[in-house]
């Protein structure tokens, strides 16, 4: 009969063949039950990649539209500068407008003073045509009687030399 050691030991050995085996059925089992479970995690991950890529997308979009906020903030301060602008030029028109209705008014009135300068030139030059024409009357009489007077003299003093 084997001794107490060699029973120990084809004990351990038979026990140990069992517990192979068992394991070997447990892991068949394991991995069996497992199949779905590691199905769900493979869809599970292709999930979260596709969640990391759609969150990576977003990030990226936060960002170019954080970079369009800033632009537009600019373009509206670009816009506020420009309406200022606007505003003083409307300003400096609306001021050019009344210098320019002042110099019309200005004008006008420069207007009415030559047209009566011009009326008064005008009466002064029929005044002095009407003057003219006396004077030429008065100037022709007066040549024709020293003429007249020439002749008179003449004739007698033909007749005085004859």
């Amino acid at each position: 009969m084997p001794d107490n050691n060699e029973l120990v030991n084809l004990l351990r050995a038979v026990i140990q063949e069992e517990i192979q085996s068992v394991r070997q059925e447990v892991r068949a089992i394991v991995q069996e039950e497992l199949k779905p479970v590691r199905q769900e995690l493979q869809q599970v991950n292709t999930r979260l990649d596709i969640l990391e890529a759609g969150q990576a997308e977003l990030r990226n979009d936060v960002q170019d539209l954080r970079a369009g906020q800033a632009e537009l903030r600019n373009d509206v301060q670009d816009l506020r500068a420009g309406q200022a602008e606007l505003r003083n030029d409307v300003q400096d028109l609306r001021a050019g407008q009344a210098e320019l209705r002042n110099d019309v008014q200005e004008l006008r009135a420069g207007q009415q003073e030559l047209k009566k300068g011009q009326a008064a030139i005008e009466a002064a030059l029929n005044d002095l045509r009407t003057i003219n024409r006396r004077t030429h009357k008065e100037v022709f009489g007066q040549l024709n009687a020293i003429w007249d007077d020439i002749k008179l003299l003449s004739s007698k003093g033909e007749k005085a030399i004859r």
